[in-house]
Formats: structure tokens, sequence, C-alpha cells
């Protein structure tokens, strides 16, 4: 399928770049240009911003993540829309264009979460968990990073304050590494530069297929080699919403590396075009700007006050504060 998508005239391939795969070629973005009959062409009658980018990555290589070129500026006209009217201009429009084609090993990763997920999900030993139904089981999706979603929409929906939502999650990561190596490494390995440029890369080698393409680029405060940049987080994009990049991504990572490699960890979400910055060695602010959010206009679970019902039209008749799921946190 991959190779009737790559050899398509409007699609532009570029591989992860950290992808090992001796057999896929590198290649830089480029925009192509769109065929008279790609249906494609924008409204100005200027067809050069359209088509597809599609970017290999994951384990090996084995996956790929097909973005339209033009979903930014759709996704940007669809939040002017929005905010033209009554809602405030700091809310997004989040909505999900990305094609993802997940590699054998990642979707093999996928699985095990998946499978480590529904066992959080049934657990009740902290007084929230509970066993799903045959029916409840059959509602879910059957494999893949919908399951993934899914479980993770019944771990916010179980009554667990956002604390409990962050600490159940990162137990679940925790348990993707064994503990000998998780007390090893922080025995033998302490905090440092080198250390937090590692991080980076095994972040990128082993854990894009749980956010999407990602590249190690440079740290703000001294150039090191130890931030990773999401190009668009796969989990924030599926999930549409802002609590949740919070509670399920953002603080159980850096809660995990924290405990699991005892390194400092900081995540800084781009509700803007959904990109993600994680930068190893540097702690989360104290006031972290990612728990004054408000809800995306298109977010289902948006709560009704100041933000949309179920209807998808505006009910808030006023602004809209940080998103109701984000509680009272403080890093």
């Amino acid at each position: 399928a991959m190779r009737a998508i790559s050899a398509h005239p409007l699609v532009a391939v570029r591989d992860s770049p950290h992808a090992s795969s001796p057999r896929v070629r590198r290649a830089g973005y480029f925009t192509p240009r769109a065929s008279r009959d790609s249906g494609s062409r924008s409204a100005g009658g200027d067809d050069s911003q359209a088509g597809l980018e599609v970017v290999r990555y994951g384990l090996f290589g084995g996956s790929a993540a097909t973005y339209p070129l033009r979903a930014l500026d759709d996704r940007k006209r669809a939040t002017d829309a929005h905010t033209s009217t009554s809602y405030e201009s700091s809310r997004k429009v989040n909505a999900a264009t990305t094609i993802y084609e997940d590699g054998p090993l990642d979707a093999l990763a996928i699985s095990l979460f998946n499978h480590k997920l529904l066992s959080t999900v049934e657990d009740a030993s902290d007084g929230y968990g509970t066993r799903l139904s045959s029916i409840e089981k059959e509602g879910l999706p059957k494999r893949g990073f919908a399951r993934l979603v899914a479980l993770a929409a019944k771990i916010g929906s179980s009554g667990r304050p956002a604390e409990a939502q962050t600490r159940v999650v990162t137990q679940t990561l925790l348990s993707l590494i064994p503990p000998p190596v998780r007390f090893l490494f922080k025995k033998l390995i302490k905090p440092s530069n080198w250390v937090d440029e590692m991080n980076a890369k095994i972040t990128v080698g082993a854990f894009a297929w749980l956010v999407g393409p990602c590249e190690v680029v440079p740290r703000d405060r001294d150039g090191t080699m130890a931030a990773v940049k999401l190009k668009k987080c796969r989990y924030l994009e599926q999930s549409g919403c802002v609590g949740s990049c919070v509670n399920f991504c953002k603080r159980p990572t850096e809660s995990f590396f924290l405990q699991a490699f005892g390194v400092d960890a900081h995540l800084a979400p781009n509700h803007e075009d959904g990109s993600c910055l994680m930068t190893f060695g540097q702690p989360a602010p104290v006031d972290d700007p990612a728990f004054q959010e408000p809800c995306y206009v298109t977010c289902v679970n948006a709560k009704d006050t100041g933000s949309r019902g179920d209807s998808g039209k505006d009910t808030s008749g006023g602004s809209c504060g940080p998103c109701p799921k984000l509680g009272n946190q403080r890093s």
C-alpha cells in the first residue's frame, strides 16, 4: 500500500531522521504540483500547495505518516472561523488529518501497550478500576492505535482525578521496562548532558510508535542535542482533548523518565499546530502553561459551560477557562 502512495505524483516521501531501514531512500521535504484531476487545487487556482507528505518513522523505519500539505492552513482557517464568532481566540480546532500506517514492530508495541492498558482499566486496586463487560469490550476498537485512544478514554472517564490518572498511566509505561534495567540505569548512570542526549535518541528510536514522527533537535538553553520535536503528536491529534494530552501523555511521560532513568524531562505541547517539544535535563516549570489551556472547540468531551454543547454549536455564552479535565494541577 505504501509503494502505491509513495509513487503518487502528489506525494513527498521523507524518512524520519532516525529511521534506519537501508531499503528506504531518504528525501527532503518538497512541495509537489498537483495534477489537474487531483481535486486538490487551491481556491485561488494555485495548486502549488496541494498534495501529500509521507514521513517514514518508528522502529527500523517501518511505519509511515501521511500529511496533507494544506492541513495546517485549513486548520488555521477553521480556528479563525470559530474564533471570529463567539469563541475566544485562545480556543483551537483539532481535526485529525494524518493517516498512519503502522509497521509490524510498531504494531506489536501498540498491541503490547494496549494489553497493559486494558489491565490498568480493569485494575480496581486504587478504587477506580472496574472489569469491563463483554459488551463494553466488544464496543472497543479491536486493535491498533484507535484501541489505545479508546482505552485511554476509559481511564479518563473512570472517576480518577487528574493526578491519579497520571499515576496509573506512569505505572503502565514503567511496566514496559524491566525493573532490573531501571534500577541499574539509575545506579550506574548519573544525569549529564550525554545521558540527556542518549534519552533523546532512545525516544525517537523506540517510542515514536506512541507519538508519531519526531526528531532530535538542539536544547534551547545550551544547544545540546537533548530535545525531541514531535512533528504532530499522534495521541493529541487522535484524542482531540487538551486534558487527555496532559493526563495521559505529558505528565506520565515526564514522570516515566524521572522514575525509570532519573532524568528530568519537560513536554511542551503546541496546540496551534499539534506539535510538541520534549526537552531532557529540564524539569517542568511549577506554573506550567499546559495546565491553563482551554478546550478545543472540536472536543467532544468539552464541558458545556464555556465550551460547546452536544450539538456542536456554541453554548458557552462567554469565555472558556482551562480544560475541566486538567483539574488544579501544578508540576
